[in-house]
């Protein structure tokens, strides 16, 4: 099972476990990036373990147990458990009827031994879900290798063509808050936006984000605030994190522009996203940044998709001074994107208040990333299906004589 489109959120897991082969898989999952954002613990014990450990209730928002013995037996957990807490159970009795009673009783999930880390994190992920009756939307976080190597633009760019994929929506965050360029490049005037989020973080929720977005257009919204060096300002990287989660209920896909620079919140989204897009130049410079931040990826994201590496302004010019085989084999099994210098097209683009995507007729510079969003997305092109169709008519189509 591919663990990518998974999402589990903020909250609290407690497992138990007695045999030591489902204890070791729980004791090793608490590393797992897709647990970053939960407090998650693993213990060596069974009902009466839970039951001593929180005598007075308090229990976790989700307990992971083993048991083979008697479903009945799990009404002592409800002495102590809160209202809101989820079962998961793993059993190496593999009677449905087992199952169907856990269920009748309120239980979440019912896993039989063995049990891996692939299967445990999607039963997490289904619980939440269906417990917050949520979807949750892919987060694709966009590194720019280097000062001017264009990040913005291609993380803009990005979202827009998400917006364009039949039936896929895109919402694009700002998280470049002094010197951003999204309210210029779409000429937005936003009175508040996401500092005014960052500020009051109680206020983070699904509504707010809503209230506060840019409506694009009903498949691309966008949330910003205007770029400003205001003195005193300081941000939380857990609060970024939690409008994070809040978004990912509202769209397919929440692309997120970094700033520049290098801080524990690039580390962060580094780790946690479902994918990754390292925006370097033709050169040297930014060549010798990219290859740093590939360098940590390879540590941070062990259970996640390679990083993506996209060059920016690539053209057969820069191919002399730096090949771009070179960037293909840093990606490490992540895709290569060229994007090419768009030229007259980005300043006309500039003038209407629009990305370049969303200019025609469509730029060929933009093709290889279209290409690149259109496998991100799931989505086959309709002139490849056309072809498809027309190979399979000619050969089983003709007249026989």
């Amino acid at each position: 099972m591919s663990t990518q489109s998974l999402f589990i959120p903020r909250t609290t897991i407690a497992t138990f476990a007695k045999t030591p082969e489902v204890l070791t898989v729980l004791q090793d999952l608490k590393d797992h990036t897709l647990l970053s954002r939960a407090q998650y613990n693993a213990f060596d014990g069974d009902i009466d373990e839970i039951i001593n450990k929180y005598p007075s209730g308090g229990t976790p928002e989700l307990l992971i147990l083993e048991h083979d013995g008697p479903i009945e037996d799990l009404e002592r957990l409800a002495e102590v458990s809160a209202a809101t807490t989820q079962l998961i159970i793993i059993s190496s009795d593999n009677d449905i009827s087992r199952y169907r009673r856990l269920l009748d009783q309120g239980g979440a999930d019912y896993l039989f031994t063995p049990v891996t880390p692939e299967l445990l994190l999607g039963s997490i992920s289904r619980t939440f879900s269906h417990t917050e009756n949520r979807q949750a939307g892919a987060l694709v976080t966009v590194f720019s290798c280097g000062r001017g190597s264009g990040g913005s633009t291609i993380a803009q760019n990005t979202a827009a063509l998400i917006s364009q994929l039949p039936e896929k929506r895109a919402l694009l965050l700002d998280f470049d808050l002094f010197t951003g360029t999204t309210t210029l490049t779409f000429d937005l005037s936003p009175v508040r936006g996401l500092r005014e989020l960052l500020r009051d973080p109680k206020s983070i929720s699904p509504k707010e984000i809503t209230k506060l977005a840019h409506e694009r257009s009903t498949s691309l919204q966008i949330l910003c605030s205007p770029p400003s060096l205001e003195p005193g300002f300081s941000v939380n990287m857990d609060h970024f994190v939690d409008i994070l989660d809040q978004a990912r209920t509202l769209s397919d896909f929440i692309i997120v522009d970094m700033p520049s620079g290098w801080s524990l919140l690039h580390s962060k989204l580094l780790a946690m996203s479902e994918h990754t897009m390292l925006v370097s130049m033709a050169d040297l410079g930014s060549y010798q940044t990219l290859h740093n931040i590939e360098t940590l990826a390879a540590n941070l994201r062990q259970n996640l998709p390679p990083a993506d590496i996209v060059i920016n302004r690539w053209s057969p010019a820069t191919e002399s001074l730096i090949s771009s085989r070179l960037f293909s084999e840093t990606a490490k099994g992540g895709h290569l994107v060229k994007v090419g210098d768009f030229g007259k097209t980005a300043i006309a683009a500039a003038e209407a208040g629009k990305a370049v995507a969303e200019t025609t007729p469509f730029p060929s510079d933009l093709k290889d990333l279209f290409s690149f969003v259109e496998g991100l997305a799931g989505v086959r092109r309709k002139q490849q299906d056309r072809k498809v169709k027309q190979f399979w008519t000619s050969l089983f189509g003709r007249k026989q004589t």
